[in-house]
């Protein structure tokens, strides 16, 4: 049974994510369809970058991972499908699939132009019903990837949001995204963190964010008092802000971009 996945902005209370997989099944009745999440903020392409960084690897080798966050539908930006060592990646070419493709190589790329694999009349506003939904459906079935297109030569790639270094124990640091349970994700990663704290005699940190100061790490969200921002490595590797059983995100009034300030003590 062949495994697709579903990433995207479309949200849950139209007909877009269910007119996808109604395609899919017309072509593959046997194809497993699974949804990522279809609540990435809308156009946002560097959060579904880091959605699909985050879960492609968690899935048996042959997952089809296809990608619907694309604000250039209809435009000039190619659509493609990426073939890795373990995965295939079918999307638009608009840096979405980047992160993922970093860490997993490329094996073939290819620009989705034969239309004997597009519904038509294809839609300039929909291709995620009509281009990437039946692409999927048949690598699904078997078809190779070289039957969808010519070969490219490489792909869009996003630049990765890293920290700004002040000095050798002080960060400027950014918010990636916010999850469902409003903690605060950020660019700070776990190797950085480790190399910051090395240069700490007491391995305490301290973060400015907003009008706040942070000043305990906690290895979980349920050590956090009531009403505590804490800090702590979430299972992506990345520090977090959060609070227990709370919204960091709404008390300090931040989203995606926003800045903060890491020092070590």
């Amino acid at each position: 049974m062949s495994i697709i996945t579903l990433t995207t902005d479309f949200g849950l209370d139209n007909w877009f994510v269910g007119t996808m997989k109604g395609v899919i099944k017309s072509i593959n009745p046997d194809a497993e369809v699974v949804d990522i999440t279809h609540a990435v903020p809308p156009h946002s392409i560097p959060e579904a970058a880091f959605i699909l960084q985050n879960s492609y690897s968690y899935f048996p080798p042959g997952t089809i991972h296809t990608v619907v966050v694309d604000p250039g539908v209809g435009s000039t930006r190619n659509a493609i499908v990426v073939k890795s060592p373990r995965y295939y990646f079918v999307g638009p070419d608009n840096g979405v699939l980047s992160y993922a493709i970093d860490s997993e190589g490329i094996e073939v790329i290819v620009k989705i132009e034969n239309e004997k694999y597009h519904l038509t009349p294809t839609s300039k506003t929909f291709h995620g019903r009509d281009v990437f939904a039946p692409v999927s459906a048949y690598l699904s079935v078997g078809v190779e990837p070289e039957e969808f297109g010519p070969p490219l030569k490489e792909i869009i790639r996003l630049t990765p949001s890293l920290p700004r270094k002040i000095s050798e124990r002080e960060i400027v640091g950014h918010i990636l995204c916010v999850d469902t349970f409003g903690n605060l994700i950020t660019d700070v990663t776990t190797a950085l963190m480790d190399e910051l704290l090395k240069r700490s005699k007491v391995r305490r940190l301290r973060i400015l964010i907003r009008d706040r100061e942070i000043v305990r790490m906690c290895p979980t969200y349920s050590q956090g008092n009531e009403n505590e921002l804490i800090a702590l490595i979430g299972s992506s590797g990345h520090l977090e802000i959060s609070i227990n059983q709370g919204r960091a995100a709404d008390v300090l009034g931040m989203s995606a971009g926003g800045k903060f300030i890491l020092k070590v003590l």
